[in-house]
């Protein structure tokens, strides 16, 4: 009888135990959704085109929020499903409108080169995963060489349209 009585015991004990248990397990495996997933968002750059064909960077992204605010995006990088459109609009602010679809599991980087010698240049590189993209170079001259890597959530978004932000005054220098 003591035994029949210390099973049962166990064997309670283990089915109390796991549905205890199992919501902690379940919310150790789900991931919290992140905001951005699944909403339309408009954001803005100068557009580059990358060293290789068919390749561009948006540099200086803002992100225009519902109430129309506009906020600068340094915290993120967007990788476009979609480049259709774009060579002609190299060295213009743009706006890329689409749906964000995806957050990386990776966090992308953005490497910033500014070389010393002279006549150097500004290079923007961007990478997310094993695919990176790095502009032509930007004119300048820096006074001394400077890196700077910073690590990014990457977004994948899935882009409706992309089109020319006209700008009163000429607007800021994209070229």
């Amino acid at each position: 009888m003591l035994n029949r009585l210390t099973r049962n015991t166990i064997f309670a004990t283990l089915i109390l135990s796991s549905a205890a248990l199992s919501p902690l397990v379940l919310a150790g495996d789900s991931e919290p959704v992140d905001p951005k997933i699944a909403k339309n968002i408009i954001i803005t750059g100068c557009l580059h085109a990358g060293q290789r064909p068919g390749q561009f960077v948006l540099v200086g992204v803002t992100e225009r929020m519902l109430a129309g605010k506009v906020v600068p995006a340094p915290y993120s990088i967007y990788m476009l499903n979609s480049t259709k459109d774009m060579k002609p609009l190299v060295g213009e602010l743009v706006d890329v409108s689409g749906v964000v679809i995806s957050r990386d599991k990776k966090q992308g980087t953005i490497k910033i080169d500014v070389g010393g010698d002279e006549g150097g240049t500004t290079d923007v590189t961007v990478a997310a995963g094993s695919r990176s993209v790095t502009t032509k170079g930007f004119a300048g001259t820096p006074a001394a060489e400077s890196v700077v890597e910073l690590n990014r959530p990457v977004y994948r978004v899935d882009v409706d349209s992309i089109k020319l932000v006209r700008v009163a005054n000429g607007g800021p220098a994209c070229r």
